[in-house]
C-alpha cells in the first residue's frame, strides 16, 4: 500500500469511527476494516450513487478477555459526481430534500403514528452530500420484482403505510407549517425537471401511439390519436399537477412510490410482517393524489392493476381518516368525493406514471437504456422498444382501454 493509499484508508476508517460513536453513543469504538461494493443497477439508480458498506470494529473491554469484532452493515448514498445526473440533483434540491425527510422530517411523523417509515438516518451532511443509513436488508427487508408487481396482501399494506405518512404529515404540518411546506417545490416533474426529461416523456407516449396503432384495432387507433394530442400539451399539463388550491386536502408526498423504492419483511413462514419505503428525494406537499397515482398505476401486479382502485382507495381514506383523528388532526381527511375530484384534476401524472414509466420498468435490464445517454447524448430522444418484453404488450392491452374510459388521455 503507497503513501496515498495509507492515508485514504485512514480518513476512511475516522469517519465511520465517528458515524458509529455518533450512532452508538460510545466514543470507545474503534474501526478495523471498512470493506464497500457498488450497488448499482442499471436503470434503477440514475440520481444516486448507492453504496454498502460493512464495517469490522471493537468496542474496549474493561475486562482481560479478548475483545471481540464486531459488524456494521450499512448503507451508503450520494450525489452522482458529474453529468446531467448531478444537474438534475443540483437542481432540483433532491440531495437535501431526502436529507430534510430523514433527518428532521420522517422522525416526527413516526413518533406521531407510532410506525416506523423509512430507513434510520445514521448521518446526513449537507456539505459532503452524503447519507449514511441502515441496511434494511439486515433485518429481512427485500424488494420485489418490478417486473411482476404487487400481490394485493402487499399493495395494502402499501396503501396503509402511505395513509400514515400522509396522516402524520399533516398533523406535523398543523404544529410546523414551515417544515412541510418547504416541500412546496418537490416532486419528479417539478419546474426545474430537465428539458430532456421531459422530451423523453414526449417521445415515449409518441412511440406508444405507434406501436398500439400497429396492432390493427379500432380501439387502440382512437386512443393513438389521443396519445398523439397529448403530447402537445404535455409539458403544460405537468407543470399544473403539484399545484393545489388553499382549500384542497394536501399530504407531504413520498413522491416516487414504485416497488424498487418499497421494501417488504416476511417472517420465516412467508407471511408479510412489515412495509419500508426508501429514497425520499422526491418528496413533495401536494395532494395526496400524487403517491396515490404513482403507486396504483405502477406498483399492482398486472391482473390486479385499474381492478381494484376503488377498494385500495377505500382502504387508504378509511386508514388516513382514523389515523388522523387518533393522533389529534384538527384538519378533516377529505371525502371520497373530493379524492377522487382531485385525482382526476391530476389525471395526467396517472399517464406518466403508468405510460411513460410503467411500459420502460417492464423491461430487462439488457434492454434498459442508460438514462445518462438517454438524456444528455440523445437529449430524450428515446431509442428503447418498451414493448420488446411481451408481458408489457399484456399489460399495455389492459391498461390503456382502461385508463382511455376514465379520461386520463383527455
Amino acid at each position: 500500500m503507497n503513501v496515498s493509499q495509507e492515508m485514504n484508508d485512514t480518513i476512511i476508517k475516522q469517519f465511520f469511527k465517528m458515524v458509529l460513536r455518533k450512532e452508538f453513543c460510545d466514543e470507545t469504538i474503534n474501526v478495523l476494516h471498512v470493506e464497500s461494493n457498488s450497488n448499482l443497477t442499471k436503470g434503477t439508480n440514475f440520481l444516486s450513487d448507492f453504496f454498502k458498506v460493512r464495517i469490522s470494529y471493537t468496542i474496549p473491554s474493561k475486562s482481560d478477555k479478548k475483545i471481540p469484532i464486531q459488524i456494521a452493515d450499512i448503507v451508503m448514498k450520494s450525489e452522482p459526481i458529474s453529468g446531467i445526473q448531478l444537474t438534475m440533483v443540483r437542481d432540483q434540491g433532491l440531495f437535501i430534500c431526502e436529507l430534510t425527510m430523514l433527518k428532521d422530517v420522517l422522525p416526527k411523523i413516526e413518533k406521531l403514528v407510532q410506525k416506523q417509515l423509512g430507513p434510520k438516518l445514521w448521518y446526513g451532511s449537507p456539505e459532503f452530500r452524503i447519507l449514511v443509513m441502515e441496511n434494511l436488508s439486515e433485518r429481512g427487508f427485500v424488494m420485489k420484482d418490478r417486473q411482476k408487481g404487487l400481490p394485493m396482501e402487499h399493495c395494502l399494506l402499501v396503501i396503509e403505510q402511505l395513509a400514515k405518512l400522509h396522516a402524520g404529515s399533516v398533523a406535523l404540518h398543523e404544529k410546523e407549517p414551515k417544515l412541510i411546506e418547504s416541500f412546496k417545490n418537490g416532486g419528479i416533474l417539478s419546474a426545474n425537471c430537465p428539458a430532456s426529461f421531459m422530451r423523453m416523456s414526449e417521445v415515449s407516449l409518441l412511440n406508444v401511439s405507434k406501436a398500439i396503432r400497429d396492432w390493427r384495432d379500432q380501439k387502440y387507433a382512437h386512443i393513438a390519436n389521443k396519445l398523439d394530442r397529448l403530447v402537445k400539451t404535455f409539458r403544460d399539463r405537468c407543470t399544473n399537477i403539484y399545484k393545489y388550491d388553499t382549500n384542497e386536502f394536501c399530504v407531504l408526498n413520498h413522491g416516487d412510490c414504485w416497488i424498487n423504492n418499497i421494501m417488504f419483511k416476511e417472517n420465516d413462514n412467508g407471511k408479510l410482517s412489515d412495509v419500508l419505503m426508501v429514497d425520499y428525494q422526491m418528496s413533495v406537499y401536494s395532494s395526496p393524489a400524487i403517491d396515490l397515482h404513482y403507486f396504483l398505476s405502477i406498483c399492482p401486479q398486472i391482473e390486479l392493476k385499474f381492478e381494484n382502485d376503488d377498494f385500495l382507495l377505500n382502504s387508504y381514506l378509511k386508514i388516513l381518516t382514523n389515523t388522523m383523528i387518533l393522533i389529534g388532526c384538527a384538519t378533516k381527511a377529505p371525502t371520497m368525493e373530493k379524492l377522487k375530484a382531485a385525482l382526476h384534476k391530476r389525471r395526467i401524472c396517472a399517464v406518466f406514471a403508468g405510460v411513460i414509466l410503467n411500459l420502460r420498468m417492464m423491461a430487462d435490464a439488457k434492454d434498459t437504456e442508460d438514462f445518462a445517454v438517454l438524456l444528455e447524448k440523445l437529449q430524450g430522444e428515446t431509442k428503447m422498444d418498451v414493448f420488446k418484453n411481451p408481458d408489457t404488450v399484456i399489460l399495455a392491452q389492459k391498461m390503456i382501454p382502461i385508463m382511455d374510459q376514465r379520461g386520463y388521455f383527455d
